[in-house]
C-alpha cells in the first residue's frame, strides 16, 4: 500500500482544528448563558 502521510496530517490536523471549534463554541454558548443569569438575578435584587 501506497500511503500518502502528507494527505493523512492534513486531515489530521483538520479534524482536530474542527473539534477545537467545536469545543471553543460550546464554552462561548454556555458563558453566554452564565452571563444572562447572572443579569437576571442583578435585575430581581
Amino acid at each position: 500500500m501506497n500511503l500518502n502521510y502528507g494527505l493523512i496530517v492534513i486531515v489530521m490536523l483538520f479534524v482536530i482544528l474542527m473539534s477545537i471549534q467545536f469545543t471553543l463554541n460550546k464554552i462561548y454558548v454556555i458563558l453566554k448563558e452564565i452571563k444572562e443569569i447572572i443579569n437576571l438575578r442583578k435585575i430581581k435584587d
